[in-house]
């Protein structure tokens, strides 16, 4: 795991020799030199400090999914566009920037809307789908497309740039910082081009396809990324040295998210080796024997803080003895190491990797879904008992369980899903939903609605959408079950019934908020809602 330059250095084509000539040297310095100049006007990259831009995945380049202020409710509909002819990704977030928001489609085009109307600015079609989000820095909005290239576009006009070709194509949303565009593609190599021209600097090849977006370390040295070999790597920025490479981790894919920098970690998530039911079966089954209980309904077991810190060491020593069913990692961006083993167990659907914890820089707060026999959240009717929330201590790694703050209804059991509003904080457990946080909110996206959790209540409320949707416009919540004629209302209204399978995967966006608007990306839909603007420093959590 030692720094150097790593057996993945690949040099580019038509690259100076091992020695090089005084002319070599001369335009190697001049090329470092207008990297350098471009870092000071772009400072740390595109994650702008505007409260009125979401100008990457995530929100800023160590994919914190934090908002600095949420919007107030309630959240009425602004505009929305239809493009389930075309289809989107499911992981692709809304980037906005300079009054436009920005998604491309598997279709092939990227699109700009006016952010406040909705209405269609310009579109650029390419050769192939686009399956992530653009990065916008500077005015140029940059993406990927599985015709091979990545694309600089003026954000403003649409004009083209430049275009990179890269091979096998590209599937990650890029990382635009200190001048360089970072960015994996489908032939195993990962690439820095010159933000300005297109130009290659450096790249270093992997042993298979790339398929998760890289983030930036908080000092803004290090790229982190992983790869379908199943390593994570992390480089220097400046010359794409490798600095380590970790063990093989566990799990049949990392596809689709990205590590989330926190405190000097970088937490990744993959896939199970197992099928996602019967991993959440078996796990189900051993958080209840592990208890002892013999009562009536195991989805309510009462628990002390004690019963909860030993499910977690009884949880750590089985990820120990059964490494293959890991799914969630930390990893020290100092050279590589493990700090700890987290109890955290599989939770999601359609085998996508665990959705990736949020993080707020503020408290230092990082949060995440967990699996506990204990936990309120659910019980009395899901499909998957025993999924939950917690917060993560990045020094021990174990999670503090968040509970609902609503008292049960039935004196004799524990608190649980029923005694909740119904839809107003999605918790399914062979379902895929994603968390991200603000000051005094903890928000979870699902397929079909936005569910918030406030901090200091702890009580839960829909801000828009409701179950089985696609965001309010769609599906079996919308025009009934297929057999109940579900599809024939559909049909009759003109109106698509299922689209893709949001339901299960293969990966969740979370909302871009900027100002006091929320992009919703959902059903193949941009889903643009208007709150009140946000009160920011809320008491006690800044």
């Amino acid at each position: 795991m030692g720094e150097g330059r790593g057996e993945g250095m690949v040099p580019l084509a038509g690259a100076a020799p091992a020695h090089p000539g005084r002319k070599a040297v001369k335009d190697r310095m001049k090329a470092l030199t207008l990297i350098l100049l471009l870092a000071a006007c772009c400072g740390r990259g595109s994650a702008a400090d505007s409260s009125a831009s979401w100008p990457t995945l995530h929100g800023n380049l160590q994919r914190h999914g934090f908002y600095p202020a949420f919007p107030q409710g309630p959240l009425k509909l602004a505009w929305r566009q239809e493009l389930w002819r075309e289809l989107t990704g499911p992981r692709a977030e809304v980037i906005v920037g300079g009054g436009l928001a920005f998604l491309g489609t598997y279709a092939g085009r990227m699109v700009a809307w006016d952010a406040n109307t909705g209405a269609e600015k310009w579109s650029v079609a390419t050769g192939g789908p686009i399956g992530h989000s653009p990065a916008l820095a500077n005015g140029t909005l940059f993406f990927g497309s599985m015709d091979r290239k990545l694309y600089a576009l003026d954000a403003a006009t649409g004009k083209t740039n430049w275009t990179f070709e890269a091979g096998e194509g590209i599937w990650v949303s890029p990382c635009a910082f200190k001048g360089l565009v970072l960015f994996g593609a489908r032939d195993g190599l990962f690439h820095a081009v010159a933000a300005a021209s297109g130009q290659p600097v450096w790249r270093f090849q992997t042993g298979d396809r790339i398929l998760t977006t890289a983030s930036i370390s908080e000092d803004g040295r290090r790229v982190v990324f992983a790869s379908e070999d199943m390593h994570v790597y992390c480089l220097n920025v400046a010359d794409g040295a490798l600095v380590w490479k970790s063990r093989q981790l566990a799990g049949l894919s990392v596809r689709d998210y990205f590590p989330v920098i926190a405190r000097g970690l970088a937490l990744i998530t993959t896939t199970p080796v197992k099928d996602f039911h019967t991993i959440l079966t078996e796990h189900q089954q051993r958080l209840v024997q592990r208890t002892g209980f013999t009562g009536k309904d195991p989805r309510y077991i009462p628990g002390t803080k004690d019963d909860v810190e030993k499910e977690q060491d009884f949880i750590v020593e089985f990820l120990k003895a059964h490494p293959a069913e890991q799914t969630f990692y930390a990893f020290r961006l100092e050279d590589g190491t493990e700090p700890w083993i987290a109890p955290i167990l599989y939770t999601g659907g359609l085998h996508n990797p665990l959705t990736p914890p949020c993080f707020n820089p503020r408290t230092g707060e990082v949060f995440t879904q967990v699996r506990s026999a204990y936990g309120t959240w659910d019980g009395g009717g899901e499909v998957r008992p025993f999924t939950g929330f917690g917060r993560l201590d990045l020094r021990t790694g174990r999670v503090a369980l968040l509970e609902h703050g609503y008292p049960s209804k039935e004196p004799a059991r524990p608190p649980g899903a029923k005694d909740m509003p119904w839809m107003t904080f999605n918790y399914i457990g062979d379902e895929t939903q994603t968390l991200s946080c603000s000051p005094d909110l903890l928000l979870c996206n699902h397929q079909g609605f936005i569910g918030s959790f406030n901090f200091q209540t702890r009580l839960t409320a829909s801000l828009y959408g409701k179950r089985d949707t696609y965001g309010g416009f769609y599906g079996a919540g919308n025009f009934g079950w297929e057999n109940s004629g579900g599809y024939e209302r559909a049909r009759a209204a003109g109106q698509p019934y299922g689209l893709v399978n949001e339901w299960h995967g293969p990966a969740r966006a979370i909302v871009s908020v900027a100002g006091n608007k929320v992009f919703f990306p959902v059903g193949s839909q941009v889903i643009c809602l208007e709150g009140q603007p946000a009160l920011e420093n809320q008491p006690g959590r800044n």
